[in-house]
């Protein structure tokens, strides 16, 4: 929940805004190579899984 004032409030969503518009091209652009899931805080492209952690995101390569 957020505490800040109106317009911290305001600056918070543009920016949201801002990077979901970018993480949307990026899955586009994986979506490119191959199939892209997304379940249970996971995204599993060509030999890539991002997965959610206890402290963010990360990216899992399988280079076999």
């Amino acid at each position: 929940m957020h505490t800040g004032s109106p317009d911290e409030l305001h600056r918070r969503e543009q920016r949201a805004q801002q990077i979901a518009a970018q993480i949307a091209d990026l899955l586009n652009q994986l979506d490119q190579t191959g199939p892209v899931t997304a379940h249970a805080g996971r995204i599993t492209g060509l030999a890539v899984t991002i997965r959610r952690t206890p402290t963010g995101w990360t990216a899992d390569t399988d280079r076999s």
